[in-house]
């Protein structure tokens, strides 16, 4: 067995000779490589980690059905220090296990090397929250993947997202969960998900006999009636989002749906001016004809004053 592939479980199955060969191979390894520096990675071990297996050994060979005898050397006082400190966490850190979301996420065509470009199926996860993530980050995913594989293939790289993939590939990454390497407490003022709704200050509605509304959903680095405040590439997310997943407008966030069709939907490419309010370049300006005579008659009233926006949001 290998320092690497050490498990509880695998070191429950070793035998008494092979634990006691790899106790050797382990002192003698941090001896060699972390025993007189700081270094926190050599090779393929983290230091932390290193430990951590060395304390998995221990523990089998000290074992009531095992009582093998080992001689105490440099790395038993980092593993004693480990120890004491999972105590005081209330939870032993290092010795947290990664953990698979998905296998095979990433597969090669298996007969990539005869044909011309480069096939790459990228397996598709159930849950909502990382199947968001993941569509937030395509673009770094793709670029990253296909930088890697033009160095070692020097061929175009075609991906393609798929569920429940079957059939025969050659399996690259998988994508798993890797513990924190130390307790460290975090204030959360909103979790994922959880909806807040900002009122945002507008652009006075013109109020033509067209039924025409003008306003500034968001504008960029200005604090809202929270005081919160978004920056101009998160503001264009949010149109583009609103364009294709929404599209869609209520009374004061509540109730049914109300007859509002938009007329231009843009992000500010330049600092202008609409009825004498300055609009700052990368704002996000909404355009619409309301169709709904009790909502009109609202507006024309001064009883509703603009747009707001309500959706999600972290803050930190």
């Amino acid at each position: 067995m290998r320092i690497e592939e050490i498990t509880k479980q695998r070191l429950s199955n070793a035998s008494d000779l092979e634990l006691k060969r790899l106790n050797f191979k382990i002192a003698t390894f941090w001896d060699r490589h972390f025993a007189k520096n700081s270094r926190e990675i050599v090779g393929c071990f983290k230091r932390s980690d290193f430990i951590a297996k060395y304390r998995l050994l221990k523990k089998e060979m000290d074992s009531s059905s095992r009582s093998l005898q080992h001689s105490t050397c440099d790395i038993d006082r980092q593993a004693f220090k480990q120890s004491m400190q999972a105590k005081t966490d209330g939870i032993d850190l290092p010795l947290l296990s990664e953990m698979d979301v998905i296998q095979n996420y990433i597969v090669l065509d298996e007969n990539f090397t005869k044909a011309d470009e480069v096939n790459v199926m990228i397996q598709s996860i159930d849950s909502a929250k990382m199947q968001k993530f993941l569509e937030d980050n395509k673009d770094i995913l793709k670029n990253a993947i296909t930088e890697i594989l033009k160095e070692q293939t020097d061929k175009q790289i075609k991906l393609r997202h798929a569920h429940n993939f079957k059939g025969v590939g050659i399996s690259l990454y998988d994508l798993i969960l890797r513990p924190v390497s130390k307790i460290e407490k975090v204030e959360i003022k909103n979790n994922e998900g959880e909806e807040i709704k900002k009122d945002i200050e507008l652009v006075p509605i013109e109020k033509g006999d067209e039924q025409i509304v003008y306003g500034i959903v968001y504008e960029p680095d200005t604090e809202d009636a929270q005081g919160d405040q978004a920056s101009a590439e998160e503001i264009k997310k949010a149109a583009y989002d609103f364009m294709e997943n929404v599209q869609t407008f209520k009374v004061m966030h509540k109730g049914k749906k109300v007859k509002v069709k938009i007329l231009e939907n843009y992000i500010a490419p330049v600092d202008f001016t609409i009825n004498k309010r300055e609009v700052r370049k990368g704002s996000w300006v909404l355009v619409t004809r309301v169709l709904d005579k009790k909502l009109w008659q609202d507006i024309k009233a001064g009883n509703l004053t603009g747009y707001s926006m309500a959706g999600y949001a972290k803050v930190d």
